[in-house]
């Protein structure tokens, strides 16, 4: 639903101190918001009172709730926010707004001015927030060489460009500097995961006794490195290869990246697994290691099951792959297509439909029991995607 923290946050602004409010709830908006695993929180929660409206309307008013789609949430953001701050009117607006911007998923438009919004902040948040401070001042001096420090600052931050000097000094300020820790930049980010899938991949390769070549060119296979990376994620590798403890360490980094998003989190892992099965074998010590992992980055245990079974067929767990196969699904799939999938299947199986196309107690009974397994299935693989 991003830019909905900026747009929240503004308007709230806007109504309690004017223009100046209006940018810097934008601002804050942002980086509290929209940038966080907050914002995928509140998607989530979203969707479980959707799901629970689904379960619970019988079928003649399913059919009608099934048209919007589940898209009115923003409607009713536009409705709250607009109708609390500024009355009537600002209902109307903010309904309008919200139904434009949030409720229109299939609108081409709407989704590329979420997304260019969004970008635009992302590189640009250097310049907004100088020229915030100087027009917040309303000083013309303080807002232009807020711009200009700004554009130095979003050039450092995203080129990655040296802007000082001394080489002592830059790679000091390169490990302290707390502007580039606060914002989790790209950059930051990148460097930071790659060497904590470094020291994971050696901590992984090593539990079989000992690093194989095999391992090793499945690392460089699967991750793409840098040339100015490869000397210290080389000495990551090398440091973590030497035992299997320590793996706490990495695992966490990997979790605070992977915060809120179940598809990179069953990345790494499939990751790992991929190099601890690169020389043909995986034993007992790998496996639960790489079940350490998975439960410190975060992800639930039935998607690591899953996971497991690929690369070890004999130990395939039947359950946990039915739920998939009765929605006629892959684990692969996204949370959006898993729900689109069983509403799909609500609507061919729901036993008020079959009724009303005169449809016999028997086969009215066969899709009541259809119905249960489908909603069942729905709701475990939610369950184990959730980790709860």
């Amino acid at each position: 639903m991003s830019p909905l923290g900026k747009l929240t946050f503004a308007i709230i602004g806007l109504r309690l101190f004017g223009a100046e409010g209006f940018f810097v709830g934008m601002f804050l908006g942002h980086f509290i918001v929209d940038r966080t695993h907050l914002i995928v929180s509140l998607e989530r929660r979203l969707s479980i009172i959707d799901d629970n409206i689904r379960l619970m309307l019988p079928y003649r008013y399913y059919r009608y709730y099934n048209r919007i789609d589940g898209n009115f949430w923003g409607k009713i953001w536009g409705m709250i926010v607009g109708g609390t701050l500024y009355g009537l009117n600002g209902l109307i607006l903010l309904f309008i707004l919200g139904h434009f911007i949030f409720d229109t998923p299939k609108s081409h438009h709407a989704t590329r001015w979420r997304k260019k919004f969004d970008h635009f902040w992302d590189n640009h948040w250097g310049k907004i927030a100088g020229a915030i401070v100087g027009f917040v001042c309303q000083s013309k001096i303080i807002l232009f060489c807020g711009v200009v420090i700004g554009f130095f600052v979003d050039y450092y931050r995203m080129e990655n460009a040296t802007l000082i000097p001394f080489e002592p000094i830059r790679r000091f300020w390169k490990k302290i500097n707390p502007l580039k820790l606060w914002r989790h930049s790209k950059e930051a980010r990148h460097v930071a995961f790659i060497r904590a899938m470094a020291g994971l991949a050696a901590k992984v390769a090593k539990s079989d006794g000992q690093v194989s070549e095999q391992e090793i060119r499945a690392f460089k296979k699967i991750f793409v490195v840098k040339e100015e990376e490869t000397s210290y994620v080389a000495k990551t590798f090398n440091d973590a290869k030497k035992s299997t403890k320590g793996i706490e360490k990495y695992a966490a980094i990997i979790k605070d990246i992977c915060a809120g998003n179940l598809e990179m989190q069953e990345s790494v892992v499939e990751n790992l697994f991929k190099i601890a099965v690169a020389d043909g074998k995986i034993n007992n010590d790998a496996l639960e290691l790489l079940k350490k992992i998975s439960l410190i980055v975060g992800l639930p245990e039935g998607n690591f099951e899953i996971i497991k079974d690929i690369y070890l067929p004999k130990a395939k767990s039947k359950m946990i792959q039915d739920y998939y196969d009765v929605l006629g699904v892959l684990y692969t799939a996204t949370d959006a297509e898993i729900k689109a999938k069983w509403k799909k299947l609500i609507i061919q199986y729901h036993p008020d439909r079959q009724q009303a196309k005169g449809a016999s107690v028997k086969e009215i009974e066969i899709a009541t029991a259809k119905m249960a397994e489908i909603n069942l299935a729905y709701q475990e693989i939610v369950k184990m995607r959730s980790g709860k």
